[in-house]
């Protein structure tokens, strides 16, 4: 009798450990969805901004000719994305048709800067030339960047106008201050969202 007691004990108080583990293990799965949607909560609004371009986008355009480059016409496909829990829309461009067809063109960030209360943006390109942009935000259906265009030893003014055609569609066009102070189009480009297969081989 005194076994039997003694193995019933041991049952009981298994039962009692198995069941505060389960308890525990419940309580830090919920503090971890609690601490994850406290994170998400953090994100600033302003962040709609970069959040609206998520997504595979086909754009066709113009790069107009220049001291720097000839004009040329392309295809190219734009990858969008966030990142680091929501913080920073990373982007890169992969050339479908034109002078650099294959190769990636361009890699990116965007995010907001609550400090200085605009958004930051940096297109990093072939050969090493950047743009530095920042801008209020939408205003309307017109996104516009300004900043500057660093390529070899120049520091030009741009101004990139982003203008909204619906949910899934933009037109972008890029105006580059040249030494001779005097703005000149640089590049534009229609943009089209796209799923699936058409991300990958549009019908071109």
């Amino acid at each position: 009798m005194l076994m039997a007691h003694l193995f019933g004990g041991y049952i009981l108080m298994k039962k009692m450990l198995i069941r505060a583990f389960a308890l525990l293990a419940l309580s830090a799965l919920a503090e971890g969805q609690s601490a994850k949607a406290a994170a998400a909560q953090m994100l600033p609004e302003q962040l709609s901004v970069e959040k609206w371009f998520v997504g595979n986008w086909i754009c066709e355009g113009t790069q107009h000719a220049s001291p720097m480059a000839p004009g040329v016409k392309f295809i190219d496909r734009f990858s969008f994305r966030m990142a680091l829990r929501g913080s920073w829309l990373i982007y890169h461009i992969d050339q479908l048709k034109g002078p650099v067809k294959g190769k990636q063109t361009l890699i990116g960030s965007s995010t907001w800067d609550a400090n200085a209360k605009v958004h930051v943006r940096r297109d990093m390109n072939i050969g090493g030339s950047r743009v530095d942009v920042t801008s209020p935000g939408w205003d309307g259906d017109k996104l516009v960047f300004t900043g500057y265009m660093i390529a070899g030893d120049e520091k030009l003014p741009v101004k990139h106008t982003f203008t909204r055609k619906g949910d899934a569609a933009y037109d972008s066009a890029l105006e580059v201050t040249g030494a001779d102070g005097k703005p000149a189009m640089w590049e534009e480009e229609s943009c089209k969202k796209v799923r699936g297969v058409a991300a990958m081989t549009p019908n071109h």
